[in-house]
């Protein structure tokens, strides 16, 4: 991607990225978060074993931030965004 500009490469981040907000309600009201990454075997997992009895439910939601900022900063690499746009960006 480098042939593109700086602003045609937010772009493409902005389309790409996790929103935070959303993210958070379809997983507290949905349990929905790694269909969202594209893990749809552990998002069935996940449901088949009810949250893992609770436990991985537990423990999504002390990590769900960071995970969320782990694929933002993932996106905004593939797109081709360098280091000073990262840190611009907050990841």
């Amino acid at each position: 991607m480098s042939d593109y500009n700086r602003n045609e490469k937010l772009s493409f981040y902005n389309e790409r990225k996790m929103e935070s907000g959303k993210t958070w309600i379809l997983f507290l009201f949905l349990g929905w978060f790694y269909g969202s990454v594209g893990q749809m075997g552990k998002q069935i997992l996940f449901y088949l074993t009810l949250g893992g009895l609770g436990i991985w439910t537990f423990y999504l939601l002390f990590t769900l931030s960071g995970k969320i900022k782990t694929h933002n900063r993932d996106v905004a690499k593939q797109v081709g965004l360098n280091q000073e746009d990262l840190v611009m960006l907050g990841l």
